[in-house]
């Protein structure tokens, strides 16, 4: 659900930053808007991903990890979620959550602009929940986040429609068939589709074909 894993156009050199970045605590004020956590229907999307106790899941742009504590309370005790960011601001605040809200079993991964740097090559679910957008090289990432799912594994992605809130910002635009392909040469196919979600978002569980 955040921010920090792509690479931009603009400003920097294209390896210096992420697409549509702004510092930590800006888009944390944003991201944890109440209004806004209301509208992501989080219980739905982690009860949809069918999630559970000893799960290993990757909170690929896990942001100020709105949804990455309610993911490790839900495969605790054995289970583990590993918040990926590439901006150490967000994992700070992660953590400060994780001591506030007694949750233990988050493991904050530094992550790079192509590759998350799990790790280990243990997923059982890899998350990436409105921030696909925000990566350049997204055939690369997920082909780089791919290598970390285990044998049955999954990938799971949301994103916005192309006439959604980034329609103005073709940088932004991710579609599904973008997506089907980029994962096609990951070596994975699509195999649920979940509706339900807010602002006509696409939500899709990619395995290995």
């Amino acid at each position: 659900m955040a921010i920090g894993l792509g690479v931009a156009a603009g400003g920097h050199a294209a390896s210096a930053r992420q697409l549509a970045s702004k510092p930590a605590d800006e888009w944390t004020a944003r991201l944890e808007n109440p209004t806004r956590i209301a509208g992501l229907k989080i219980d739905y999307v982690i009860s949809s991903l069918k999630l559970k106790p000893g799960d290993v899941v990757a909170d690929i742009g896990a942001g100020p990890g709105i949804l990455s504590l309610p993911m490790a309370k839900a495969v605790a005790p054995a289970g583990k979620v590993y918040a990926v960011e590439i901006d150490q601001g967000f994992l700070d605040h992660i953590a400060a959550k994780m001591k506030d809200q007694d949750v233990p079993n988050v493991s904050l991964v530094r992550g790079e602009f192509v590759d998350p740097k799990l790790p280990a090559r243990d997923v059982d679910v890899a998350l990436f929940h409105d921030v696909l957008h925000h990566i350049a090289d997204r055939a690369g990432y997920l082909k780089a986040t791919a290598g970390y799912v285990k044998p049955g594994g999954r990938v799971a992605i949301v994103e916005l429609p192309p006439d959604g809130s980034h329609k103005d910002d073709p940088s932004l635009v991710v579609t599904r068939a973008q997506v089907d392909g980029w994962m096609a040469d990951a070596g994975f196919a699509p195999v649920q589709d979940i509706p339900g979600l807010n602002e006509g978002k696409w939500f899709v569980v990619y395995a290995r074909k």
